[in-house]
């Protein structure tokens, strides 16, 4: 939890760092391991599902920021 209102950005950091490591090795295990033909189709996939992910963090952040801040303003 972050002292400071707003939304909590060491945590949507260190989400964004292990989604990143995560892309990273996976694009290049796929690049060593697959075809060209297939590779163009891993990435794509694999670059959505990075997106969907990073989606996913953001919006859970900012749900914990604004329980946070209903908690504290008493409603």
């Amino acid at each position: 939890m972050s002292s400071e209102s707003g939304l909590d950005t060491a945590r949507f950091g260190r989400l964004l760092l292990l989604i990143g490591f995560v892309t990273a090795t996976s694009l290049l295990t796929s690049a060593q391991v697959l075809p060209n033909d297939l590779f163009s189709v891993a990435v794509v996939a694999i670059g959505s599902v990075a997106l969907v992910t990073a989606i996913i963090g953001f919006l859970i952040a900012a749900g914990a920021t604004y329980d946070e801040q209903m908690s504290a303003s008493g409603r």
